[in-house]
C-alpha cells in the first residue's frame, strides 16, 4: 500500500507540472471536495498553507474541545455528588446501627440497673454495657461519622467554594416600574464564562484565521467555530431534557440543568454567527474565489450558503423566542413551538453539515439523547403502564378551594415520590394542552395511606392561582365546587434534594408564603425519621413568613403532626405574619370571552366524561367522590344526603377538611371598592349589644385547635386596620411562636448559628428576596467551617418559589 501510494503520488505530481498556472487552477477547482490537493513547487502558496498548517481534513479536533470540556466537568460535578451521597448515607446508617445498639442493650426503665448474674446458665454480663464494669476500663465511645467525611482539607475547599458561589448576583434595575434584570447564580456564571473563553480562545487563536482566498477551503476560524457549535449540541438537548442520564450522574433535576440549556444555545448561538460571518466578509474581498469555491459544490448538489441560512433562521427563532421577558410574557406559546423548531433546526443542521468532518457524529449523538429520553419518560408516566388504573386514562382528582385564594388537588394515584419532588400535572378536563410543574406537598408513605387502597398514595398539590392554567384550575373549583372529579395525568416526579436532610445535626427550613409547600413533606418525612432512629437530627428550625393567618389553614394537620409526634422540643415553628389586609372579591363580567370560555368548558367536560366513563367501566371501579352517587344512594332523603357529602368530604391525609364559606358567587354581581363595609360590621355588633362576637377570634372557627400560635381572626379583624385587635406575639412552651411583621433572617441566622453543631442544613423556598437575604448570610456563615475546626459543613438548598 506504502508503494502504491508513493506511486499515486508521483503520477499526479507529473500531471501537474504539465499543466500551465490557468490549467492548474482550475484542476485544482475539480479536484478539491474538501480533501488535502496533492502539492508541489509549483502549486500557489495559499494552497500549500492550506495543506499543511491547518488542513480542513483535520479540523474535526476541534470539536473534540468543547467534549473535553463538558466531559471534566461533568466528572467532578458527579464525584462530588457521589462523596456527599456517600458519606450521608455512611453517617445515617451508623446512627440507626448505634440506636439498634444502644437499644438491644439498654437497661431496663428502672432508677437502677440490675444485677449481673454469671452463674445463671445465660449469663446477662455480655447482654448490657454497665456503666460500672467489675473489672477493665470504661466502655468508649462508638464511632459515629466514617473517616472520609470526617476529612478536614475537603470541608475547607468546599466552605471556600461556598462561600464565594452561595453569594447572589444582584438584580439590575434601569427605572423604576420596569422588571429587574436578573443574572443566573455564579456558579452559572462561572461555567459560562469559562465556556465563552473557551470557546473563544479556541476559535480565534490558532491562526491563520483566513486563507489568502477562499477558493482554497473555508475559513479556519470559521471551521473552528462551526465545530465547536456541533460539538455543544448533545449538551444542550441532554441539559434540557427531563429524564436524562446527566441528573443521574449528578443529582442535579432537569430544572436546574434548564439554566446551562438555556446558556449553551446562546453560545451555540455566538459560535454559529462567528461561524457564518467570515464566509460573507470573504465574499467582499474575494469575489472570484467566492464564484469557484461555490463550483467545487455543484456535483454534490449542496449549497452551501442555503443550508446555512436554511439551519441558522430556526437557531435564531429559539434563542430569541428563550429570552426571558419573552418567554414569560407568552410562555403557552414558548411550550407549543420550541419542540417542533427544535426538530426543524436539527434536520436542517443535517442538511448543512453534509456529513463533513465528524459533524455527523454529534448530531448523531444529539438525536440519541433526544430519543433515549423521551422512551426513558415513558417510565416517569402514570398513564404509560398498562398494569396500573391509570392506564391511558389518568388518575382521578378532585379540587378543593382553600382559604385565601389557594387551591389544593387531591390525586390519588399509584405513583411514588420523594420528598421535595415535584410533577407535571395535565387536566384535558380543564385544559388539554397545558402542562404544568407543581411541588409534591404530601408525604408518600404508609403512614399516610389513601383511601383508595392499599396501592394507592394521595398526591397533594397545593398553590395559588396567577394565571393560565393555575387560574383555570381555581375558577373551576369555584364554579363545579369540590364534588366534581377530573382525569390527571401525571408526568414524574423529578428533582427532590441532592442531600439527605437526616444526615445533617441541625435543620433550618424556612418557607415565605406557597413556598411552604416545599418544606412541608421534607418537614414530615425527617420527623419520621428521627422517630424511627434513622437521623441525625436533633434540632429543626421552621420559619414561615405568611401575609395572613387563614394561611396556616392549608397545612394545619401537618402542623399538629409536627407538634404532636416529633421528638420532644426537637421541632420548633416560628410564624410570622406579614399583613392582614384582605384583598377585593374579584368580580365577572359577561364578555365575549367569556362565551368562549363556555363552549371551551363544553369540549372539556365532554373529554373528561368520556375518560370517566372508560375508568369507570375498569374492575367495577367507581369515583369516590362523585356527587351523582350520593345523591343516588341517598334517595332523596336530604338528612341523609348530608350526612353522606359530610362524610365523603375532602378529608383525604394529611390535608385537613377545608371549610369553604360559598360566598364568592353572590360577590360576583356586586362592585366592592376595597372589601366588606366596616359599617355594617359595626351596625350589626352595636345591635348585639357588644363587640365581643366580633373581636374573638374563637367565636369564627368551627374548630380550633393551640398548636402555639392564635386563631385565625375575623374580617372585622383584618379590615379595621392592619393589626388590629390581633393578639399579642405568643411563645409556646415548646418555641412555637407566632410574630407580626417580616422576619429578619440574617440575623436569625446568626443568632442560630451560635448553637449549630457539626453540620448543619439550610433549606429555603420563598421569593427572590427571601432568598437572596438567605444566601448572602448562609455565604458569609461559611467562615465558621474555616475557622472552626468543630465545624464541617453548612449546606445551603434553594428552591423556586414558582415550582
Amino acid at each position: 500500500m506504502p508503494v502504491l501510494s508513493s506511486l499515486m503520488r508521483r503520477q499526479v505530481e507529473h500531471v501537474l507540472d504539465k499543466l500551465d498556472a490557468r490549467e492548474l487552477g482550475n484542476s485544482l477547482h475539480t479536484l478539491i471536495a474538501r480533501i488535502n490537493i496533492p502539492h508541489n513547487s509549483s502549486s500557489p502558496l495559499g494552497l500549500i498553507e492550506a495543506n499543511t498548517v491547518d488542513p480542513f481534513n483535520k479540523s474535526g479536533k476541534y470539536a473534540l474541545g468543547w467534549v473535553y470540556f463538558g466531559v471534566i466537568l461533568l466528572v467532578f460535578t458527579a464525584i462530588l455528588y457521589m462523596y456527599h451521597s456517600f458519606t450521608d448515607r455512611i453517617r445515617a446508617a451508623m446512627h440507626q446501627e448505634e440506636v439498634l445498639k444502644s437499644s438491644a442493650t439498654s437497661s431496663p426503665s428502672t432508677d437502677y440497673e440490675l444485677s449481673a448474674y454469671p452463674n445463671y446458665p445465660y449469663p446477662t454480663d455480655k447482654s448490657t454495657n454497665k456503666f460500672f464494669p467489675r473489672s477493665g476500663e470504661l466502655p468508649s465511645a462508638h464511632k459515629t461519622q466514617s473517616s472520609i467525611s470526617a476529612f478536614r482539607p475537603i470541608h475547607l475547599l468546599i466552605a471556600v467554594f461556598r462561600l464565594v458561589f452561595y453569594r447572589p448576583v444582584p438584580e439590575i434595575r434601569l427605572r423604576k416600574g420596569w422588571r429587574p434584570i436578573a443574572f443566573p447564580p455564579l456558579s452559572i456564571i462561572a461555567i459560562v464564562f469559562a465556556g465563552l473563553a473557551f470557546s473563544m480562545l479556541y476559535t480565534f487563536v490558532p491562526q491563520p484565521l483566513f486563507w489568502d482566498s477562499i477558493q482554497y477551503g473555508s475559513p479556519p476560524v470559521a471551521v473552528r467555530s462551526g465545530m465547536l457549535a456541533v460539538a455543544l449540541l448533545p449538551w444542550i438537548v441532554a441539559s434540557a431534557m427531563k429524564a436524562n442520564l446527566i441528573s443521574v450522574l449528578t443529582g442535579i433535576g432537569h430544572e436546574r440543568l434548564n439554566v446551562l440549556h438555556r446558556w449553551g444555545a446562546y453560545l451555540c448561538m455566538a459560535l454559529s454567527l462567528v461561524h457564518t460571518i467570515p464566509f460573507y466578509v470573504t465574499a467582499v474581498w474575494d469575489a472570484d474565489g467566492l464564484s469557484q469555491f461555490k463550483n467545487m459544490f455543484q456535483d454534490q448538489h449542496f449549497y452551501v450558503y442555503g443550508t446555512g441560512l436554511a439551519a441558522l433562521v430556526p437557531l435564531c427563532v429559539l434563542t430569541a423566542q428563550s429570552l426571558p421577558f419573552i418567554r414569560k410574557r407568552a410562555y403557552e406559546l414558548f411550550v407549543v413551538v420550541h419542540v417542533p423548531v427544535s426538530m426543524v433546526f436539527l434536520g436542517m443542521m443535517f442538511w448543512h453539515c453534509h456529513n463533513y468532518l465528524t459533524s455527523w457524529r454529534y448530531l448523531f449523538a444529539t438525536l440519541a439523547i433526544w430519543l433515549t429520553s423521551y422512551m426513558a419518560r415513558l417510565f416517569f408516566l402514570n398513564w404509560t403502564n398498562p398494569f396500573r388504573m391509570a392506564w391511558l386514562i389518568g388518575d382521578e382528582s378532585a379540587i378543593t378551594v382553600l382559604p385565601e385564594n389557594a387551591v389544593k388537588i387531591t390525586i390519588p394515584t399509584q405513583v411514588r415520590w420523594k420528598p421535595g419532588q415535584y410533577v407535571y400535572i395535565r387536566m384535558p378536563g380543564i385544559s388539554m394542552f397545558e402542562n404544568h410543574p407543581f411541588t409534591i406537598a404530601s408525604l408518600c408513605s404508609e403512614d399516610f395511606p389513601s383511601e383508595y387502597g392499599e396501592n394507592y398514595r394521595d398526591m397533594i398539590i397545593v398553590f395559588r392561582p396567577f394565571g393560565g392554567f393555575t387560574r383555570k384550575v381555581f375558577d373551576t373549583g369555584i364554579e363545579r365546587g369540590p364534588w366534581q372529579t377530573y382525569r390527571a395525568f401525571i408526568d414524574g416526579p423529578y428533582g427532590g434534594m441532592r442531600r439527605r436532610l437526616e444526615s445533617f445535626d441541625k435543620v433550618v427550613l424556612i418557607a415565605g408564603g406557597s413556598g411552604i409547600t416545599a418544606i412541608v413533606s421534607q418537614l414530615l418525612d425527617l420527623i419520621k425519621r428521627m422517630r424511627d432512629g434513622k437521623a441525625l437530627t436533633q434540632d429543626v428550625q421552621v420559619i414561615w413568613a405568611l401575609k395572613r393567618p387563614d394561611t396556616l389553614e392549608w397545612f394545619k394537620e401537618e402542623l399538629r403532626i409536627c407538634r404532636e409526634c416529633a421528638p420532644p422540643e426537637a421541632v420548633k415553628c416560628q410564624f410570622f405574619i406579614t399583613t392582614a389586609k384582605r384583598p377585593a372579591p374579584r368580580t365577572h363580567r359577561m364578555t365575549a370571552q367569556t362565551t368562549q370560555k363556555h363552549i371551551s368548558t363544553y369540549l372539556h367536560d365532554k373529554v373528561n366524561e368520556t375518560f370517566q366513563g372508560v375508568a369507570e367501566k375498569r374492575a367495577s371501579y367507581a369515583s369516590k367522590r362523585n356527587s351523582a352517587y350520593i345523591r343516588e344512594e341517598a334517595e332523596g332523603d336530604v338528612s341523609r344526603e348530608k350526612e353522606l357529602r359530610a362524610e365523603n368530604e375532602d378529608v383525604i391525609n394529611p390535608l385537613p377538611r377545608a371549610r369553604i364559606v360559598a360566598k364568592e358567587r353572590e360577590s360576583r354581581g356586586k362592585s366592592h371598592a376595597g372589601g366588606r363595609n366596616l359599617a355594617v360590621d359595626i351596625k350589626k355588633a352595636l345591635e348585639a349589644g357588644s363587640l365581643d362576637g366580633i373581636l374573638d377570634p374563637e367565636a369564627a372557627q368551627e374548630e380550633s385547635f393551640n398548636f402555639g400560635f392564635p386563631s385565625t381572626p375575623t374580617e372585622f379583624q383584618k379590615n379595621l386596620m392592619r393589626f388590629a385587635f390581633l393578639p399579642a406575639a405568643t411563645r409556646a412552651a415548646d418555641g412555637w411562636s407566632t410574630e407580626y411583621g417580616r422576619p429578619d433572617l440574617p440575623y436569625m441566622l446568626r443568632q442560630m448559628s451560635k448553637q449549630w453543631g457539626k453540620r448543619t442544613c439550610v433549606f429555603v423556598c420563598g421569593p427572590p428576596s427571601m432568598r437572596v437575604a438567605v444566601s448572602n448570610t448562609v455565604a458569609d456563615l461559611q467562615k465558621l467551617v474555616l475557622g472552626n475546626s468543630d465545624k464541617e459543613e453548612i449546606f445551603l438548598h434553594t428552591e423556586n418559589y414558582a415550582l
